[in-house]
């Protein structure tokens, strides 16, 4: 049979493979037994080699190979870091869902093109020269929202919260022909979580279908909030990125800083955060700090931010707010059950993905430009998963 047949896999490929996969997962049998293949003194068959290229998470192709290749993507050297860059190499999910990404946003790129479509005008439209209030009102304007668009409601909910303003601005942008994804997966395994202080966020620029990816797995719905318009910066700047934000006031270089400051701007705007620190002049400063949120969709600690960025308080009262934010977060980690994503299977599967997308991957189907196998690879579903998903949407 097939599967009894020797493979010959150069010890190179094996080491390589190795490397860049899951080896984690490997234990001391399996590590011994790839030796024994090293060495000459066993060979690996086609089930073999199957087996570990699922166990490491690397496609089986790669075994195949006459010499190892460089499978980075190009958004990775793009990433925002802190002081220390602990991931010189990027996970194999984190591999996965940018590979998944870029064809989702090839298909939109020819979707667009397809139907007569022009570039968008905002992709790029900026630099780093222009004046962070004219990028906050340029992407105002594009996302159809104006300055104290918080004060407002969404689906009888107020958007001074960070749950309620991330669906809005997610769909102001989708709207805005932004495509934005979110996962807290790769693909739809559930045993491969996206690891957050890998990266929270990224954004894939093009003219025709600019992407911003949303790692779920960031617990805080703030954070994924300032990510998500983070990102939308990047869009207009024109500039991929890979992003996990360090949380340090200062950014690491100007492209972030642009972008910090842009997107404190569209979530609080300079006047309107002044205004609501001089409201409490008689509290401490984590009691300002605690009403200003009633406010604002931000964080605690994005709060303080700010307020030392305007000298309302010293740098010593911002690292004390850093380390309760810090403590916090950790004691959460602590006591939150590990739980799924949450919510139904379809909830759960109709929120990773862009609805305007998801609309347009239907029609193309339904008009034969587009087979069922793609639309199934494209939305992560299946035969029976993607006319439900459909269903439940509405589309």
């Amino acid at each position: 049979m097939a599967s009894s047949v020797s493979l010959q896999v150069p010890s190179s490929i094996l080491d390589w493979v190795v490397s860049i996969g899951a080896q984690d997962s490997l234990d001391s049998d399996q590590q011994h037994q790839i030796e024994l293949w090293k060495q000459g003194i066993e060979s690996p068959n086609i089930t073999d080699v199957t087996r570990l290229s699922n166990q490491l998470h690397v496609p089986f192709g790669y075994f195949f190979l006459r010499e190892p290749i460089d499978d980075t993507p190009a958004v990775f050297a793009r990433r925002t870091i802190g002081s220390v860059d602990t991931y010189s190499r990027p996970s194999r999910e984190l591999v996965d869902t940018v590979t998944d990404m870029t064809a989702l946003q090839d298909w939109a790129r020819q979707d667009q093109i397809d139907a007569g479509e022009e570039v968008l005008p905002f992709v790029g439209s900026v630099d780093t020269q222009t004046s962070v209030g004219s990028i906050a009102r340029a992407m105002r304007k594009v996302l159809g929202i104006e300055s104290d668009w918080y004060k407002g409601r969404y689906k009888n909910r107020v958007l001074s919260k960070a749950e309620v303003a991330f669906p809005y601005l997610r769909e102001r942008a989708e709207y805005a022909h932004i495509i934005v994804m979110q996962n807290g997966v790769a693909g739809r395994d559930t045993h491969r979580p996206l690891d957050p202080d890998e990266f929270r966020a990224f954004a894939l620029i093009d003219t025709y279908a600019p992407l911003v990816f949303i790692n779920r797995a960031d617990e805080s719905e703030s954070a994924r909030l300032f990510s998500l318009v983070h990102e939308l910066v990047h869009v207009f700047l024109g500039e991929a990125e890979l992003f996990n934000d360090s949380r340090i006031p200062s950014a690491v270089s100007v492209v972030e800083q642009v972008c910090n400051e842009v997107a404190g701007q569209i979530l609080m705007p300079d006047e309107a955060f002044l205004q609501a620190w001089d409201r409490g002049t008689e509290l401490s400063v984590q009691e300002k700090i605690q009403e200003v949120q009633n406010y604002f969709p931000l964080s605690k600690l994005s709060i303080a931010v700010r307020a030392l960025s305007f000298a309302c308080i010293t740098q010593e009262q911002y690292e004390q707010c850093q380390q309760l934010a810090q403590q916090w977060a950790h004691k959460q980690k602590l006591e939150k059950p590990k739980k799924s994503e949450g919510g139904s299977f379809y909830n759960t599967l109709g929120s990773r993905i862009d609805r305007r997308i998801l609309d347009r991957i239907a029609t193309s189907v339904a008009e034969g430009r587009t087979s069922y196998t793609d639309a199934y690879r494209l939305t992560n579903t299946g035969r029976k998963t993607f006319p439900k998903l459909l269903e439940r949407l509405g589309i």
